[in-house]
């Protein structure tokens, strides 16, 4: 049984303390043994999301490092649940989502979150990519940001997926860098279509193709959209 309600509490002094250590450890070793550098620098207070592209185990690491304010991510259950690292996830206070669906007190835990001001993280991918390149947005993780009506702020990160690609036990000495996109206000998201199914198609494509821009890539949706009819 997950205790949804104790995820979204703020976490205690002691947790908050090793909290900051680990994350100037992570940090510094980032800069050292990866040379990262962060670009741009989302809203310095919180109620917003941080979405970014998802290529490396490294990115939550990678993301949480760059992110002043403390980021809970939200991620797919079976992960979460992992017997290696299970108690890491619990201790970070991430929020889990099954791929089953029924996910409405994990989505009231992230509501809960955001309603206090602090950050929450996605990846709307809602997966790992296998080849580094841009997937296809999940409507699911958007539509947090619609119900809500907070800004979204996108993120690319580049070289995670060099330095630590799927299938891969050690990180290599790669560059990693993270860039900080401008946010998109919930008004935005709002006036992308008439009905809500309409507007978080266009909203999760609009968002993919922001954080695609930040990588330099092309988003999955558009290149499908200019691939020839069979």
């Amino acid at each position: 049984m997950v205790d949804f309600e104790g995820l979204a509490q703020l976490p205690g002094a002691w947790n908050q303390l090793t909290f900051r250590a680990l994350r100037a450890a992570v940090f510094g070793w980032l800069r050292v043994y990866n040379r990262y550098t962060v670009e741009g620098a989302p809203p310095p207070g919180g109620g917003y999301v941080l979405a970014a592209n998802h290529s490396s185990f490294l990115d939550p690491l990678v993301l949480g490092s760059a992110c002043r304010p403390r980021v809970t991510f939200l991620m797919t259950e079976t992960v979460w649940r992992s017997h290696t690292l299970g108690w890491f996830y619990r201790w970070m206070r991430t929020i889990p989502l099954s791929a089953r669906g029924g996910n409405r007190d994990a989505l009231r835990a992230a509501r809960s979150v955001l309603q206090q001001g602090r950050v929450i993280g996605i990846f709307p991918e809602g997966g790992i990519s296998r080849d580094g390149l841009p997937m296809l947005g999940s409507p699911g993780a958007v539509s947090l940001v619609l119900n809500e009506g907070r800004p979204i702020v996108p993120v690319g990160i580049v070289g995670a997926f060099d330095a630590l690609p799927s299938g891969r036990a050690l990180p290599r000495p790669r560059r990693i860098t993270v860039r900080f996109g401008a946010p998109i206000p919930p008004d935005e998201l709002a006036a992308l279509g008439t009905d809500r199914r309409t507007r978080l198609r266009e909203a999760t494509a609009l968002i993919m193709r922001r954080i695609a821009a930040l990588t330099g890539a092309t988003a999955r949706e558009d290149v499908l959209a200019s691939a020839p009819a069979s």
